[in-house]
């Protein structure tokens, strides 16, 4: 426990947050500035302090996943999955082949799991070259490669390897899907994005069932280390931060 805390405490982020907060209280308690510039480093101050704490995190992570809890069957309505497009590093020198990262990995188990709990059904995977100065295989390529080596029938995926953006994956997987009779799908990707995704489905006339990976509130358990600023918590705000922007941008352009 003492080991724990003190190579929290000792993290360069954390303890860097600390530091902030214990030199405005000691120009607070010297007056070393006005009261107003005080408050004006104090708002922003705690502020960060709190937006890095897990406590918070996991509240505000809460507000995209809580709506949507885990599932682990295909719905019986769903003729179809959906893998929204995540990230995927290229080859270079050293990696020779194309790896995605943590999201596309979860998105394709969760996607595979959901097709091996019923009869074959379609599965498209999105996402086209969002860096267009990268080389080697799409990010749809990569996730379909994955999802065969996972047991699913080749002829079963269906991959769309133009859409750059959430909206495109919904705008260009639907019409590949209306060619083929379906209308109805369940749309896979990590909890915090679901909100956006689903809704995108939902704009193109689909009946979309949300299915979500990478849960991170999911308990609570109230420790010191939950009120500790963190680099992982100000990472799972900004995930937050970036969602919620996305929503006002796609509601604001009427994508959603």
């Amino acid at each position: 426990m003492v080991y724990r805390f003190l190579s929290n405490l000792l993290h360069p982020f954390t303890l860097l947050v600390l530091v902030l907060v214990v030199v405005l209280v000691v120009l607070w308690r010297k007056r070393a500035l006005s009261r107003g510039a005080l408050f004006a480093l104090a708002i922003p101050t705690a502020a960060l302090y709190l937006f890095c704490t897990p406590m918070v995190a996991y509240l505000m992570l809460g507000t995209l996943e809580w709506p949507y809890p885990p599932i682990y069957e295909r719905p019986d309505e769903a003729a179809a999955i959906v893998v929204l497009g995540s990230g995927v590093a290229p080859p270079d020198a050293v990696r020779r082949k194309a790896v995605l990262d943590a999201s596309g990995n979860a998105r394709c188990l969760k996607a595979a799991e959901l097709y091996f709990s019923g009869p074959p059904c379609k599965i498209v995977v999105t996402g086209g070259r969002v860096e267009l100065y990268k080389e080697g295989p799409v990010m749809a390529e990569v996730m379909r490669d994955l999802l065969v080596r996972l047991g699913v029938a080749k002829e079963d995926v269906i991959v769309e390897a133009e859409s750059r953006s959430t909206h495109e994956n919904a705008v260009l997987a639907a019409k590949l899907l209306r060619e083929r009779g379906i209308d109805s799908v369940v749309v896979v990707s990590d909890a915090t994005h679901l909100a956006r995704g689903v809704r995108c489905f939902e704009r193109q006339g689909f009946s979309a069932v949300a299915a979500g990976c990478q849960y991170r509130a999911t308990e609570l358990r109230l420790t010191i280390f939950s009120f500790l600023p963190s680099l992982g918590a100000a990472a799972a705000n900004q995930a937050v931060f970036h969602e919620y922007l996305g929503l006002l941008w796609y509601r604001l352009h009427g994508r959603i």
